[in-house]
């Protein structure tokens, strides 16, 4: 029986992950099927009492059900829990159990794309979502030596400077609006990355002034539709290192496809399929 994955968001016209995900299906042989599940806000509980229903084996989360969605789950793994979001879930014997795959996704491909180290690190992290918890709880855990985070409404990185906080005490974070980026210190930030969809087709840019920003920091953008935001060619233009987002991307699919699957995934197969994926959808 062929076993059904997918991704579940709202809207999902931006997203690769099926040609990702089939292209590791198709290599290893395997009776699996990944499909794409645009839902409404109004309709998830019902989807996902669906799925339960239908025995799918696993799907991807992505905007705007990260943290929504966790209600709805059965089990949650303890680092999604201490993240604050889900973005793969797996049904394991009738039960659909939450991971969190962005973090460690993103860091490896930050490391792979730019070799950038977070220990002892001054961070600016701009959003605060469900992407921004984990790569937030990401940059803290393999030791980041300050993190920022500013986000359009205030009150949603104080809640999550809050939330972190309890796992990284010691005044390692701050929140800050998104009229301060260009202010004070911020712009001695060592990484500056974008979780946020701003910059994803029609979407806006994000305003910072990355010339002030020292050569030797990375500017980072989580979007992968385009591959280069505006946001990373003002700070290619600028001399700086930049990390794009098809690397967090295939990693952290990467590491959902070995949870659902048990098999060791196609990394630069999936990778291959993500880049052609994007140039058919310039």
């Amino acid at each position: 029986m062929t076993l059904i994955l997918g991704i579940v968001g709202h809207p999902l016209d931006h997203s690769v992950s099926v040609p990702m995900h089939m292209s590791a299906i198709f290599t290893l042989g395997i009776d699996y099927v990944y499909l794409s599940f645009d839902i409404l806000p109004e309709n998830l509980s019902h989807a996902i009492g669906q799925f339960k229903r239908e025995n799918i084996k696993g799907f991807n989360v992505t905007i705007p059900y990260k943290e929504t969605i966790m209600p709805y789950l059965d089990d949650i793994d303890e680092r999604a829990s201490r993240i604050g979001a889900v973005n793969t879930i797996n049904n394991e014997s009738g039960r659909l159990k939450g991971y969190n795959t962005d973090g460690t996704g993103y860091l490896t491909s930050l490391r792979e794309q730019t070799g950038f180290d977070p220990r002892g690190k001054q961070v600016l992290l701009i959003g605060a979502g469900g992407a921004a918890h984990a790569v937030a709880y990401a940059l803290l855990e393999a030791g980041a030596g300050h993190l920022t985070i500013a986000n359009r409404t205030r009150e949603h990185a104080d809640m999550l400077c809050r939330h972190l906080g309890v796992y990284f005490p010691g005044g390692l974070l701050r929140s800050i609006g998104m009229d301060e980026i260009n202010e004070g210190d911020h712009t001695q930030s060592d990484l500056v990355v974008n979780t946020t969809s701003i910059g994803m087709k029609g979407a806006g840019d994000i305003t910072m002034d990355v010339t002030g920003l020292g050569k030797h920091a990375v500017v980072s953008d989580i979007v992968y539709n385009p591959l280069e935001t505006g946001f990373l060619k003002r700070a290619r233009a600028a001399g700086l290192a930049i990390h794009d987002g098809a690397g967090m991307l295939v990693h952290q699919g990467a590491e959902s496809f070995r949870l659902w699957t048990g098999l060791r995934p196609p990394v630069d197969v999936m990778r291959q399929a993500v880049l052609k994926a994007l140039q058919e959808h310039r």
